[in-house]
């Protein structure tokens, strides 16, 4: 086998073609959003943690929707849904909270005009809201769906 035809035939796939689908569906959404919300093309979103909709939900939604399209309430979709949810609830739980500690820290050091003390300031857009965890959580499903109909429906 070719390594062409090797790398078709993996992306050419029941689960990864839907999955990548949602991904970027995600990806190409959240670029809209923040571009119209900003006014202006925002085109470097795309490789920012944060913003709407959560394209780490809607990979790990589309995952599981692809999964279960394919072979149905099997072990491996109930894996990937429990997977999924830890995804889901680390988005807006930790990695959300770490983001506005990030942010008040940000402020205290610009207020004690101590910038030089790290080099550049901390990440603040790490995690999302409810809202973009729904959000990612909707476009996975519908574009995995959309995605696994159009290829292997």
């Amino acid at each position: 086998m070719s390594l062409t035809t090797t790398i078709v035939s993996f992306f050419y796939n029941p689960i990864i073609s839907p999955t990548l689908i949602a991904y970027l569906a995600s990806v190409v959404g959240k670029i809209i959003y923040e571009s119209i919300k900003k006014k202006h093309l925002t085109i470097q979103i795309a490789i920012h943690d944060g913003g709407m909709p959560s394209s780490h939900t809607a990979t790990v939604i589309g995952l599981s929707t692809a999964i279960f399209l394919h072979e149905g309430m099997s072990t491996v979709f109930w894996m990937s849904l429990v997977f999924s949810f830890v995804v889901m609830k680390d988005a807006t739980g930790i990695r959300w909270e770490t983001g506005q500690q990030a942010k008040v820290i940000n402020q205290i050091l610009k207020k004690l005009r101590m910038g030089k003390v790290v080099d550049e300031e901390l990440k603040e857009l790490l995690g999302h809201t409810e809202a973009q965890v729904v959000g990612g959580f909707i476009v996975g499903v519908i574009f995995s769906y959309l995605g696994h109909n159009a290829f292997f429906g």
